[in-house]
């Protein structure tokens, strides 16, 4: 049993050098440039050879800057050559194993950590996204409220828990901290910030849009997206609304308060944004353009039939042509 143990932890270090670090390393130690560092055997055992893994195969390890010490190894004068995979043996096999790593985070400047939550309710996790050159590992933690390391999901973002009181003022800032590791680096950082600093909703939903009977005017009618917290009385929204004016094709912008808004001309399509009216959010992406309909029986408006029948018109002129 013992044997298969060893040869499994064998095979996973292996995996971790071929893999070139996707992921984290189940033991690893970092230091910076010039340091000294030591590295612990795990072990019953009263002394151990060290090996390191490298591109070639594995080497065994013993010179001026690392010296076997029982049970333990010094690194001196940390330099990046001296990172990788380390392993220590006994005269029955592998023991353990630690990865060693250069700590970048004093070198790093722009270190592209960004998060967004869609509402201030501890029901929906912070989306944050995280970047850096030549690093192919990432993680993050909500270290102001304990939380767990999270990995990156499918398309790359975080989604981090939180435990925020949406009803009650904030007293203290979240902090996130995230940590990234390459073949041979490590970097930690950190990302402080209030959630109302940071909110952008959803989406809002566009429920009626037509063009009233006999009027000059456009009726549209919207709900709070999904994800923003109720009751809406006590979390407003303020809604700008980016429309095309069939006559000569410009668009104009016009904002307004609540979910109802009456806009003055015949118009083609328009889309609707949101933000916190109070806390002054960032604005939601737009919604899809939505064609105007006519009344509310559901028709297109003349600006759009008008196109549509010019479309009609061409498609069956090409066909008498052929």
């Amino acid at each position: 049993m013992g044997l298969l143990v060893r040869f499994i932890l064998l095979l996973s270090l292996l995996i971790i050098r071929i893999s070139t670090l996707n992921v984290f390393p189940e033991k690893f130690h970092f230091g910076e440039k010039h340091t000294t560092i030591i590295l612990d055997c795990k072990t019953n055992k009263n002394s151990v050879t060290w090996k390191r893994e490298e591109a070639q195969g594995t080497v065994d390890v013993d010179s001026d800057y690392e010296k076997p010490d029982g049970t333990k190894l010094i690194v001196y004068d940390l330099q990046e050559d001296q990172t990788g995979n380390y392993t220590c043996w006994s005269d029955e096999g592998l023991e353990d194993y630690i990865y060693l790593l250069l700590d970048k985070s004093k070198e790093a400047s722009d270190l592209n950590l960004n998060c967004t939550a869609e509402s201030f309710s501890c029901a929906h996790s912070l989306k944050c996204s995280w970047t850096l050159n030549d690093y192919t590992a990432f993680r993050l933690r909500n270290t102001r409220d304990g939380g767990s390391w999270v990995s990156s999901s499918v398309d790359g973002l975080f989604l981090v828990p939180h435990t925020t009181n949406p009803f009650s003022e904030e007293s203290e800032r979240l902090r996130i901290t995230g940590e990234a590791v390459s073949s041979c680096c490590y970097i930690k950082t950190d990302y402080s910030f209030y959630l109302r600093d940071i909110v952008k909703p959803a989406g809002p939903n566009i429920t009626k849009c037509f063009q009233k009977k006999n009027k000059e005017k456009v009726e549209v009618v919207v709900t709070p997206p999904s994800t923003w917290p109720q009751p809406h009385s006590f979390f407003p929204l303020k809604h700008q609304i980016e429309y095309e004016i069939r006559d000569n094709g410009k668009f104009k912008t016009h904002e307004w308060e609540g979910l109802k808004v009456e806009i003055q001309g015949v118009i083609t399509k328009l889309r609707v944004r949101c933000r916190d009216l109070l806390l002054l959010s960032q604005w939601s992406d737009w919604t899809p353009w939505k064609h105007v309909l006519d009344n509310k029986k559901g028709k297109l408006s003349k600006g759009k039939k008008k196109n549509t029948k010019t479309r009609n018109r061409r498609k069956k002129g090409r066909k008498n042509q052929q």
